[in-house]
């Protein structure tokens, strides 16, 4: 068990952003000799392989080759998504006033802001930087805590306590430095780059006229923690949680008659739609091409999808002992439970009366609990990419999750033996 959850901590920890989320997953696809393809080139594939295909630099699809072709045993599929609620900066525009340095930073996604102000913050993400070749991308971590968004005191808000509203454009700009003399102030103006840029460029080493383009965003500087033994605090586990656990599972899994599939899908809180997102084309262009690639005929790429089984993973709600009225004593799990299954009337799920059996099949299999996650009827959930997964490539899927605390906060909390029925049911799935 620690070495499962501490496993989960460093790759949390070392994945501020979906950039360094997809990086990461790739080195454990590389350390198992898995073979990086390209979508430009002609594929040729052996059954047993493992191969990944990489997209827009934050999503990610690695697959192993079944022991019969996809039309006779179809596709085994768990997805994931690789971003999380936060907070993204807008690097050109500069804020100055009285000596403060700001960044103005738009939401990325529904975080609850509240969490995000008076702790350390880093900027991830990526960076575009011009070549004599070319554009290049460059993977981005401030290694030190490097901004902050400071409250305003209660004493100039003593209401702040029985609630209050943030605006993102006037209260939530970060403070990520000072001016310490006008001369400063007039050299950073003159140069044309903006301050944040130019402190990136040179941790880079790059010049920063190189820059053409950035996509950062903050992050929470303190490590993930085990609490007690039994419970993972840690941000962003809403949904590096669920990519860890398809992970380790297919990792570990064997080659079997299905060809196994493993989604990592960015832009999932935005609904989707980007060039690796879900509601794009590249899942189905992907096992298109595996298909092709196994000497088809013209109808097996669908009679593939028939054959098929699809999990989405993506965190639950569970009970919450301070909020009982929200939730469905009933439809409700709890941390420590087992796996979540999630079903909703409108579909916000995939689950239904037939992919269920997905889920239980595993569950036997695994020998782990399984429990149910349906909202209150007066409360419409948040939607995954299990709907969008189904509508699109005609799968049958079903919805599962870690049953998760204080979804969308900077911090989120799990139980460390939900992930271990985690891996354990997608590894019986796997198989």
């Amino acid at each position: 068990m620690e070495q499962a959850i501490q496993r989960l901590m460093d790759f949390i920890d070392a994945s501020p952003s979906p950039f360094q989320a997809v990086d990461n997953l790739v080195g454990m696809l590389d350390a198992i000799g898995a073979q990086a393809l390209d979508e430009g080139q002609i594929w040729q594939l052996e059954p047993g392989a493992v191969y990944y295909v990489c997209r827009g630099g934050s999503s990610l699809i690695a697959f192993r080759m079944g022991l019969k072709a996809p039309a006779e045993a179809g596709f085994l599929l768990a997805g994931a998504h690789t971003d999380s609620p936060t907070l993204k900066i807008r690097p050109e525009k500069e804020l100055q006033s009285k000596g403060y340095m700001r960044l103005a930073l738009e939401s990325y996604g529904a975080p609850i802001l509240s969490g995000w102000l008076d702790r350390p913050l880093g900027l991830a993400g990526a960076i575009a930087v011009r070549l004599k070749e070319g554009i290049d991308s460059r993977f981005y971590i401030s290694h030190e805590p490097c901004a902050v968004i400071p409250n305003l005191a209660i004493h100039l808000n003593r209401d702040i306590n029985k609630g209050f509203e943030y605006n993102l454009h006037q209260h939530m700009p970060a403070i990520f430095g000072l001016v310490h003399s006008e001369e400063e102030a007039t050299s950073a103006s003159s140069s044309g780059t903006p301050e944040i840029l130019l402190r990136i460029a040179t941790e880079l080493g790059i010049e920063p006229r190189a820059i053409v383009s950035a996509d950062l965003r903050l992050f929470d500087a303190e490590p993930s923690r085990l609490i007690d033994g039994s419970l993972v605090n840690a941000p962003r586990l809403d949904d590096l949680a669920g990519c860890a656990a398809i992970m380790e599972a297919f990792v570990e899994a064997g080659a079997q008659a299905a060809t196994q599939v493993a989604c990592f899908f960015d832009a999932e809180e935005i609904g989707s739609m980007t060039l690796g997102g879900a509601q794009s084309s590249y899942l189905r262009d992907i096992l298109a091409r595996i298909t092709l690639a196994s000497r088809n005929s013209g109808q097996d790429f669908y009679r593939a999808l028939s054959h098929s089984s699809c999990i989405s993973v993506d965190a639950s709600q569970a009970w919450h002992p301070g909020y009982p009225d929200k939730f469905d004593e009933f439809y409700t799990p709890v941390l420590g439970g087992g796996v979540a299954v999630k079903s909703n009337a409108n579909m916000n799920y995939a689950t239904d009366f037939t992919s269920l059996r997905i889920a239980e099949a595993a569950a036997a299999k695994a020998k782990v609990a399984v429990q149910h996650y349906m909202a209150r009827a007066d409360i419409q959930p948040g939607k995954t990419i299990g709907p969008i997964t189904a509508s699109r490539t005609g799968i049958t899927t079903v919805d599962v999750g870690h049953p998760l605390l204080a979804m969308h906060a900077i911090r989120e909390t799990i139980a460390a033996s939900d992930h271990l029925d985690m891996i354990a049911f997608l590894r019986a799935f796997y198989s």
